[in-house]
Protein backbone atom coordinates (compact mmCIF):
# COMPACT_ATOMS: atom_id res chain seq x y z
CA UNK A 1 0.00 0.00 0.00
CA UNK A 2 1.70 3.46 -0.97
CA UNK A 3 1.65 5.86 1.94
CA UNK A 4 1.49 10.00 1.21
CA UNK A 5 0.60 11.50 4.01
CA UNK A 6 -0.93 11.42 7.37
CA UNK A 7 -4.12 9.77 9.47
CA UNK A 8 -7.59 11.24 8.40
CA UNK A 9 -10.19 11.20 10.88
CA UNK A 10 -12.66 13.54 9.36
CA UNK A 11 -11.16 15.03 5.84
CA UNK A 12 -12.67 12.49 3.36
CA UNK A 13 -15.00 14.92 1.48
CA UNK A 14 -14.63 18.40 -0.21
CA UNK A 15 -17.45 20.26 0.47
CA UNK A 16 -18.11 23.22 -1.49
CA UNK A 17 -19.00 26.60 1.06
CA UNK A 18 -19.08 30.50 0.06
CA UNK A 19 -18.91 32.10 3.22
CA UNK A 20 -16.98 29.75 5.54
CA UNK A 21 -14.96 27.01 6.45
CA UNK A 22 -16.16 23.85 5.36
CA UNK A 23 -18.54 21.42 7.48
CA UNK A 24 -16.63 18.32 8.27
CA UNK A 25 -17.25 15.31 6.82
CA UNK A 26 -19.09 12.19 8.64
CA UNK A 27 -16.67 9.79 9.43
CA UNK A 28 -16.98 6.08 7.81
CA UNK A 29 -17.00 2.86 9.75
CA UNK A 30 -15.09 2.59 13.23
CA UNK A 31 -14.19 -0.53 12.78
CA UNK A 32 -10.79 0.50 11.34
CA UNK A 33 -9.30 4.07 12.48
CA UNK A 34 -9.13 6.75 9.48
CA UNK A 35 -5.86 7.20 7.98
CA UNK A 36 -3.45 8.83 5.53
CA UNK A 37 -2.28 5.61 4.03
CA UNK A 38 -4.47 4.56 0.89
CA UNK A 39 -7.57 5.58 -0.96
CA UNK A 40 -10.18 2.56 -0.35
CA UNK A 41 -12.68 4.10 -2.62
CA UNK A 42 -12.95 6.78 -4.76
CA UNK A 43 -16.46 7.62 -4.49
CA UNK A 44 -16.88 7.86 -1.00
CA UNK A 45 -13.33 9.18 -0.39
CA UNK A 46 -12.62 7.33 2.41
CA UNK A 47 -8.90 6.51 3.87
CA UNK A 48 -7.36 3.23 5.46
CA UNK A 49 -5.56 3.60 8.69
CA UNK A 50 -2.23 2.44 9.10
CA UNK A 51 -2.01 -1.31 9.82
CA UNK A 52 1.03 -1.06 11.89
CA UNK A 53 -0.95 -1.86 15.02
CA UNK A 54 -3.27 -4.65 13.97
CA UNK A 55 -0.18 -6.38 12.38
CA UNK A 56 1.09 -6.96 16.02
CA UNK A 57 0.34 -9.77 18.34
CA UNK A 58 -1.36 -9.12 21.49
CA UNK A 59 1.62 -10.59 23.75
CA UNK A 60 4.02 -8.07 21.86
CA UNK A 61 1.48 -5.58 22.90
CA UNK A 62 1.58 -6.14 26.31
CA UNK A 63 4.90 -6.45 26.94
CA UNK A 64 6.17 -3.07 25.01
CA UNK A 65 3.51 -1.02 27.44
CA UNK A 66 5.13 -2.82 30.80
CA UNK A 67 8.78 -0.83 29.59
CA UNK A 68 7.46 1.94 27.57
CA UNK A 69 7.29 4.66 29.89
CA UNK A 70 4.27 6.81 28.29
CA UNK A 71 2.93 7.94 31.95
CA UNK A 72 3.70 7.33 35.63
CA UNK A 73 2.61 4.45 37.42
CA UNK A 74 -0.70 4.37 38.79
CA UNK A 75 -1.44 2.07 42.12
CA UNK A 76 -3.29 -0.49 40.18
CA UNK A 77 -0.21 -1.43 38.53
CA UNK A 78 -1.84 -0.56 34.69
CA UNK A 79 1.00 2.19 34.28
CA UNK A 80 -1.41 4.43 33.70
CA UNK A 81 -3.55 2.81 31.19
CA UNK A 82 -6.55 0.78 32.50
CA UNK A 83 -7.88 -0.28 29.25
CA UNK A 84 -7.04 -2.75 25.92
CA UNK A 85 -8.47 0.75 23.98
CA UNK A 86 -5.70 3.03 25.83
CA UNK A 87 -2.93 0.70 25.29
CA UNK A 88 -3.93 0.06 21.57
CA UNK A 89 -4.64 3.87 20.70
CA UNK A 90 -1.11 4.65 23.00
CA UNK A 91 0.70 2.28 20.73
CA UNK A 92 -1.02 4.33 17.34
CA UNK A 93 -0.37 7.45 18.44
CA UNK A 94 3.21 6.62 19.34
CA UNK A 95 3.81 4.89 15.61
CA UNK A 96 1.77 8.14 13.88
CA UNK A 97 3.58 10.38 15.48
CA UNK A 98 6.98 8.84 14.14
CA UNK A 99 5.21 8.59 10.72
CA UNK A 100 4.03 12.13 10.50
CA UNK A 101 7.73 13.95 11.80
CA UNK A 102 9.01 12.17 9.36
CA UNK A 103 6.50 13.21 6.67
CA UNK A 104 6.29 16.73 7.50
CA UNK A 105 7.67 19.76 5.43
CA UNK A 106 8.46 22.38 7.85
CA UNK A 107 7.90 25.88 6.80
CA UNK A 108 9.29 28.89 9.34
CA UNK A 109 8.23 31.47 6.88
CA UNK A 110 7.15 34.63 7.92
CA UNK A 111 6.27 36.85 4.98
CA UNK A 112 4.57 35.50 1.38
CA UNK A 113 5.93 37.79 -1.13
CA UNK A 114 5.36 41.24 0.60
CA UNK A 115 2.87 40.25 2.96
CA UNK A 116 3.34 39.68 6.88
CA UNK A 117 1.88 36.05 8.09
CA UNK A 118 0.65 36.17 11.80
CA UNK A 119 -1.02 33.07 13.48
CA UNK A 120 -3.43 32.36 15.97
CA UNK A 121 -4.30 28.70 16.80
CA UNK A 122 -5.60 27.33 13.82
CA UNK A 123 -6.29 31.00 12.40
CA UNK A 124 -3.72 32.33 9.76
CA UNK A 125 -3.57 36.38 9.16
CA UNK A 126 -1.50 37.98 6.16
CA UNK A 127 -0.76 42.09 5.86
CA UNK A 128 0.67 44.29 3.81
CA UNK A 129 0.33 47.96 2.64
CA UNK A 130 -0.54 49.01 -0.74
CA UNK A 131 -0.26 52.85 -1.43
CA UNK A 132 -2.80 54.21 0.67
CA UNK A 133 -4.61 50.76 1.50
CA UNK A 134 -4.00 48.25 4.03
CA UNK A 135 -4.82 44.37 2.82
CA UNK A 136 -5.38 41.87 4.63
CA UNK A 137 -5.99 38.08 4.07
CA UNK A 138 -7.81 35.88 7.05
CA UNK A 139 -8.02 31.93 6.75
CA UNK A 140 -8.38 29.19 9.01
CA UNK A 141 -7.13 25.84 8.30
CA UNK A 142 -10.02 23.55 10.14
CA UNK A 143 -11.25 21.14 7.93
CA UNK A 144 -9.06 22.66 4.76
CA UNK A 145 -7.25 19.15 3.81
CA UNK A 146 -8.00 17.09 1.39
CA UNK A 147 -5.67 14.65 -1.18
CA UNK A 148 -4.93 16.54 -4.33
CA UNK A 149 -6.27 14.04 -7.82
CA UNK A 150 -4.48 11.32 -8.65
CA UNK A 151 -4.05 9.56 -12.28
CA UNK A 152 -7.06 7.58 -13.53
CA UNK A 153 -7.65 4.43 -11.66
CA UNK A 154 -8.17 1.88 -14.00
CA UNK A 155 -9.61 -1.52 -12.78
CA UNK A 156 -7.58 -4.24 -14.32
CA UNK A 157 -4.07 -2.61 -13.84
CA UNK A 158 -1.51 -4.56 -11.91
CA UNK A 159 -0.45 -2.36 -9.03
CA UNK A 160 -1.92 0.50 -6.81
CA UNK A 161 -1.76 4.25 -7.94
CA UNK A 162 -0.38 6.64 -6.98
CA UNK A 163 -2.22 8.42 -4.58
CA UNK A 164 -1.84 12.27 -4.27
CA UNK A 165 -0.41 14.44 -1.97
CA UNK A 166 -2.52 16.19 1.27
CA UNK A 167 -3.27 19.33 0.69
CA UNK A 168 -4.80 22.43 2.67
CA UNK A 169 -6.90 24.54 0.32
CA UNK A 170 -8.91 26.75 2.62
CA UNK A 171 -11.40 29.60 2.13
CA UNK A 172 -9.87 32.87 2.31
CA UNK A 173 -11.14 36.28 2.65
CA UNK A 174 -9.34 39.49 1.08
CA UNK A 175 -10.04 42.95 3.02
CA UNK A 176 -8.92 45.98 1.31
CA UNK A 177 -9.48 49.24 3.60
CA UNK A 178 -9.09 52.87 2.58
CA UNK A 179 -10.42 55.55 4.36
CA UNK A 180 -12.69 53.86 6.59
CA UNK A 181 -14.44 51.83 4.36
CA UNK A 182 -13.62 47.91 3.72
CA UNK A 183 -13.99 46.21 0.06
CA UNK A 184 -14.09 42.51 0.97
CA UNK A 185 -13.32 39.44 -1.07
CA UNK A 186 -14.95 35.94 -0.23
CA UNK A 187 -12.56 33.41 -2.32
CA UNK A 188 -12.17 29.85 -2.57
CA UNK A 189 -9.19 27.61 -4.33
CA UNK A 190 -10.28 26.30 -7.68
CA UNK A 191 -11.72 22.60 -7.60
CA UNK A 192 -11.27 21.89 -11.32
CA UNK A 193 -9.21 19.22 -13.13
CA UNK A 194 -7.00 19.77 -15.87
CA UNK A 195 -8.44 17.21 -18.62
CA UNK A 196 -6.70 15.55 -21.42
CA UNK A 197 -8.47 17.08 -24.13
CA UNK A 198 -7.14 20.47 -22.51
CA UNK A 199 -4.27 22.19 -24.37
CA UNK A 200 -0.98 23.96 -22.80
CA UNK A 201 -2.54 27.12 -23.90
CA UNK A 202 -5.92 27.03 -21.41
CA UNK A 203 -5.56 28.94 -18.41
CA UNK A 204 -7.06 28.25 -15.28
CA UNK A 205 -7.18 30.23 -11.48
CA UNK A 206 -5.72 29.00 -9.00
CA UNK A 207 -9.04 30.26 -6.63
CA UNK A 208 -12.16 32.56 -7.56
CA UNK A 209 -14.07 35.45 -6.14
CA UNK A 210 -16.76 33.90 -4.53
CA UNK A 211 -18.49 36.77 -2.75
CA UNK A 212 -17.88 40.40 -2.45
CA UNK A 213 -19.50 43.02 -0.12
CA UNK A 214 -18.42 46.79 1.03
CA UNK A 215 -19.38 48.29 4.50
CA UNK A 216 -18.03 51.31 6.09
CA UNK A 217 -16.60 50.69 9.98
CA UNK A 218 -17.11 46.96 11.21
CA UNK A 219 -19.13 44.39 9.37
CA UNK A 220 -22.90 43.64 9.96
CA UNK A 221 -25.00 40.80 9.16
CA UNK A 222 -27.03 43.09 6.89
CA UNK A 223 -24.49 44.32 4.69
CA UNK A 224 -25.57 43.86 1.08
CA UNK A 225 -23.21 40.85 -0.23
CA UNK A 226 -23.06 39.76 -4.04
CA UNK A 227 -22.17 36.06 -5.53
CA UNK A 228 -19.68 35.91 -7.44
CA UNK A 229 -21.64 33.63 -9.71
CA UNK A 230 -23.85 35.94 -10.71
CA UNK A 231 -21.83 38.62 -10.95
CA UNK A 232 -21.19 40.89 -14.84
CA UNK A 233 -18.21 38.32 -16.38
CA UNK A 234 -16.10 41.59 -17.49
CA UNK A 235 -16.74 42.99 -14.13
CA UNK A 236 -15.45 39.52 -12.91
CA UNK A 237 -12.17 39.89 -14.29
CA UNK A 238 -11.84 43.21 -13.86
CA UNK A 239 -12.02 42.21 -9.90
CA UNK A 240 -9.70 39.34 -10.29
CA UNK A 241 -6.84 41.86 -12.12
CA UNK A 242 -7.47 44.27 -8.84
CA UNK A 243 -6.60 41.58 -6.52
CA UNK A 244 -3.45 40.41 -8.86
CA UNK A 245 -2.67 44.31 -8.27
CA UNK A 246 -2.79 44.21 -4.50
CA UNK A 247 -0.41 40.76 -4.64
CA UNK A 248 -3.49 38.55 -4.41
CA UNK A 249 -2.29 36.24 -7.44
CA UNK A 250 -2.89 32.89 -9.02
CA UNK A 251 1.50 32.64 -7.54
CA UNK A 252 0.46 33.72 -4.14
CA UNK A 253 -2.57 31.46 -3.95
CA UNK A 254 -0.29 28.85 -4.90
CA UNK A 255 2.29 30.03 -2.45
CA UNK A 256 -0.62 30.29 0.19
CA UNK A 257 -1.92 26.70 -0.21
CA UNK A 258 1.90 25.45 0.27
CA UNK A 259 2.15 27.39 3.78
CA UNK A 260 -1.08 26.49 5.03
CA UNK A 261 -0.14 22.29 4.39
CA UNK A 262 2.92 22.39 6.07
CA UNK A 263 1.12 24.99 9.13
CA UNK A 264 -2.14 22.53 9.03
CA UNK A 265 0.53 19.32 9.41
CA UNK A 266 2.40 20.73 12.23
CA UNK A 267 -1.45 21.41 14.18
CA UNK A 268 -2.35 17.81 13.66
CA UNK A 269 0.84 16.39 14.88
CA UNK A 270 0.63 18.62 17.99
CA UNK A 271 -2.24 17.35 18.70
CA UNK A 272 -1.77 14.06 17.91
CA UNK A 273 1.32 14.62 21.07
CA UNK A 274 -0.99 16.15 22.86
CA UNK A 275 -3.93 12.90 22.91
CA UNK A 276 -1.04 11.00 23.69
CA UNK A 277 0.00 12.39 26.79
CA UNK A 278 -3.98 13.32 27.55
CA UNK A 279 -4.32 9.39 26.90
CA UNK A 280 -1.19 8.22 29.19
CA UNK A 281 -2.39 10.77 31.85
CA UNK A 282 0.95 12.99 31.58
Amino acid sequence: MNTFGRSLLNVISKTKCINGLKKPAKSGSLNFVVGRLGLVNETSRNFTRSLSVLCKKQDSLEGLFVQASYCKPCSCGCNGLHTKGDKDLMEFLEEEIKAEKKAHKSSNLTKIDDFNIKTDGSDVTLTKKFNDENIIVKLNVNHSVDAEESQDIHPNQDKEPEMGAMKSKPNFNVEVEKGGKTLAFTCTYSSDVPTEDQTDDTYSDSFQITEICMYDGDFKDSTYAVSGDIMDGYLYDLLMNFLEERGVSNEFADKLSEYCSSFEHSLYINLLQGLSSFVGGK
